[in-house]
């Protein structure tokens, strides 16, 4: 039942992130880090979005800005090299305090802040930051959203964009922590699930984004992972000190 659970949760966040590029990563890995262990966690929450994203790579191909691709992948290779020396996993409880404060941190940066993604310094620093909390954490959309804010970007070509350094961030991380897995962490057939519906939710949100105006795509997500953020945080807390 966990499990079907969870695939049900793959579908629908695929959705919500499809429609506005942020939400669905941080409920969906709230959701799975409420059922399973750290290491399975991240390697399936990992899988499930690598295919999530990696579809709306092929979805908006002809709309990817790749000229910020190359200094955020120096700046994840940075991050990754770190992490493969120091051999850390975090706990649940840092895992749920991390999701539930990335998207007050994102609002709260000053917006006179000139982080624009285009620009190549800011690239990099978005490679360190956002990867940086992908392993740590699991998710980094709602950091990532504040690199793209200041930019002149149309929805297809942020949708596009983030889901090439999504993808690329989610397969270095479920690659990492693939290594802790044990094998009876996980039940195989909930791998093709989660892939699947991760698929099916993509493409149904691709049919109703192309309604939505650049405006309401870049504003009505932040209600969305204020709400979930806080009910994780809650959590974080609770299993940290609580």
């Amino acid at each position: 039942m966990v499990y079907v659970a969870i695939t049900l949760a793959t579908f629908l966040t695929a959705i919500i992130s499809g429609l506005f590029s942020m939400a669905g990563g941080l409920i969906l890995i709230g959701v799975m880090a409420f059922f399973l262990s750290v290491p399975a966690t991240m390697v399936l929450h990992g899988i499930a979005q690598t295919f999530s994203n990696g579809s709306r790579v092929w979805l908006y191909r002809h709309h990817i800005k790749w000229s910020v691709l190359l200094p955020y992948s120096i700046g994840t290779s940075l991050v990754l090299a770190t992490f493969v020396l120091i051999s850390y996993i975090p706990s649940t409880g840092l895992i749920f305090l991390l999701i539930g404060t990335f998207p007050f941190i994102a609002l709260m940066l000053p917006q006179s802040i000139n982080l624009d993604m285009q620009r190549k310094p800011v690239a990099f620093i978005c490679g360190i930051v956002v990867t940086s909390a992908q392993m740590l954490a699991g998710v980094a959309g709602a950091l990532l959203d504040v690199f793209y804010i200041k930019s002149d970007l149309t929805r297809q070509e942020i949708l596009g964009t983030k889901a090439v350094t999504q993808t690329l961030g989610h397969i270095i991380k479920l690659s990492y922590y693939g290594a802790f897995l044990h094998a009876s962490d996980l039940t195989l057939w909930v791998v093709p699930a989660v892939i699947i519906a991760a698929l099916i939710g993509n493409y149904l949100a691709s049919t109703l984004v192309v309604k939505m105006t650049d405006h309401q795509f870049k504003t009505a997500g932040k209600y969305l992972i204020c709400v979930f953020g806080l009910m994780f945080l809650g959590k974080g807390i609770y299993e940290l000190w609580g």
